[in-house]
């Protein structure tokens, strides 16, 4: 079985280089129950970087908030039972990833959909 390893050492990467945009997980393996899709941001949260994951149902959604290691583990969880598809969006790039169902990982890189990163949405304490 593949890894993850390129899709966190370019998330990894785009945090260092302060590129990231967002990251949506989608194509569910069911789609007629749990989440249709899930959409990671970045906020700052007291000082700290929290992931902010949105968990996008038909009727509702559900967040999470996580720090960078339980972030992860989570989009590798997801990924693995729930998803077939990842695409990271940086400034730079953005990065494609396919889950087949034998659990094979593969890329594919683009041209950057995002020119600027996306607003500040204020959070409240």
């Amino acid at each position: 079985m593949d890894t993850m390893k390129h899709l966190f050492d370019v998330f990894k990467q785009s945090l260092k280089q302060d590129t990231f945009v967002k990251l949506t997980i989608s194509k569910p393996l069911r789609k007629k129950e749990g989440p249709q899709n899930v959409y990671v941001r970045l906020f700052i949260v007291a000082g700290k970087e929290v992931f902010q994951f949105k968990y996008r149902q038909e009727t509702e959604h559900q967040y999470q908030q996580l720090s960078l290691e339980a972030a992860l583990v989570e989009i590798e969880r997801l990924l693995m039972e729930s998803f077939r598809a990842a695409t990271l969006f940086t400034l730079q790039e953005d990065l494609l990833v396919l889950i087949s169902k034998k659990k094979c990982i593969s890329y594919r890189e683009n041209a950057p959909s995002f020119k600027n990163k996306l607003p500040e949405i204020p959070q409240e304490s």
